[in-house]
């Protein structure tokens, strides 16, 4: 298949902190290890780059011809215009891998995404959204305060958890100052939380599930992935919160984090792939955050998951061509594997029709690549 790898490329971010880049400038690399993958299963590909234009670099491409593989998040530098990016993708008669307009423009707002998980009775913190001029809080505390319209835990700090009003109203004002947006305060829920890799469209499976250790960190109140959290890998907070996976939950609670997670996936109308974060309190999941598109880099949570469950990095990148093909009705290309390995799966010892094991997605015995963990370049003159 003719697969167009189309990724936004940031030289410079708008607003916020310098090091927000480091979110943005990844996906230059996600993009080399996704044309690699593909190729590896014999898909002709192209790599588009997107800066301030996007027609220009469509228009010598036939959408009769080409899939493309959307790793665009972002246009001019605004992420808002992520949405916009669907819509020319539309126009031009192009088919796509990921979610649609709709549910990009919906997740993108984290407000209104947990408008619609509560009308599907889906737990998730209560919330409010606040400017500096109109906090009237009705939460107790602690709080969490984050931007309401950012991803990748840009504007989430150690600073973001609050137990006063002179702490929430200071990360209100910077939330609003940074970033030029209101806040989304919600309910700190002080508890375990899972990474939810799905994969599918009709019925969604839920790969292993990953937990953020954090029993490196004594302050309960500092258990966050903050941004440096998940970007700055020579800080404490990098180092302070690995990774497990497969997680170590009892039977009783993973089926109740991959049921809540699945359902959420449905509500929001993710396609092909996406990842459902999640923290549970008392035994009851709650829904953190709702990611289309999600981070697809070899380090991250898709690919971890996917790995734990027998499957390379370039049978994931496969596969999320095949589940996209297959949506569109296109011919030529082989049934996905998640839904060729369905019944494989029921008589493998599966914890239930959404889960994958590991021996029903692992194509040979070779055991995966070890992939390098993908972070930028330090500063010229910065030891390594």
């Amino acid at each position: 298949m003719k697969v167009l790898v189309v990724f936004n490329v940031v030289e410079q971010v708008g607003w916020g902190k310098a090091e927000d880049i480091f979110a943005e400038q990844e996906i230059v690399l996600v993009e080399q290890f996704i044309e690699k993958a593909l190729q590896e299963h014999g898909h002709t590909t192209a790599a588009v780059p997107i800066r301030d234009d996007l027609w220009g670099p469509l228009a010598k491409y036939d959408p009769n011809e080409w899939l493309i593989f959307n790793l665009c998040e972002s246009i001019r530098n605004k992420t808002y215009l992520e949405p916009y990016i669907i819509s020319v993708f539309e126009h031009l008669g192009f088919r796509y891998t990921g979610s649609n307009r709709r549910t990009l423009s919906t997740c993108l707002h984290k407000a209104r995404t947990k408008d619609i998980l509560h009308a599907h009775g889906i737990p998730t913190a209560a919330f409010q959204v606040f400017t500096p001029w109109t906090i009237q809080r009705r939460l107790e505390f602690p709080l969490i305060v984050k931007p309401v319209s950012e991803d990748a835990s840009i504007g989430i700090t150690l600073n973001s958890v609050v137990q006063d009003d002179r702490a929430l109203r200071r990360q209100v004002r910077f939330i609003w100052d940074l970033y030029h947006e209101p806040a989304l305060v919600e309910e700190f829920i002080d508890g375990r939380e899972f990474n939810v890799t799905i994969l599918g469209n009709e019925s969604p499976r839920v790969l292993p599930l990953s937990e953020i250790n954090f029993r490196r960190i004594a302050d309960p109140f500092a258990r966050i992935v903050s941004f440096r959290a998940k970007w700055v890998p020579a800080s404490a907070e990098y180092l302070e919160t690995p990774p497990t996976c497969p997680a170590r939950v009892s039977e009783a609670l993973k089926a109740r984090i991959e049921d809540i997670a699945r359902r959420a996936y449905q509500a929001l109308g993710l396609r092909d792939y996406g990842r459902v974060d999640i923290r549970v309190r008392g035994g009851m999941p709650y829904v953190l955050e709702v990611n289309p598109n999600a981070d697809l880099s070899p380090d991250a949570g898709i690919a971890r998951a996917a790995r734990t469950a027998g499957m390379s990095y370039a049978n994931l990148a496969d596969e999320i061509v095949r589940l996209a093909a297959r949506r569109y009705r296109m011919k030529g290309l082989a049934r996905p594997r998640i839904v060729a390995y369905e019944l494989k799966a029921r008589s493998a010892g599966s914890d239930g029709i959404y889960s994958i094991p590991a021996s029903a997605l692992a194509p040979t015995s070779r055991a995966p690549e070890k992939i390098k963990r993908l972070r930028p370049a330090p500063a010229a003159g910065v030891a390594a």
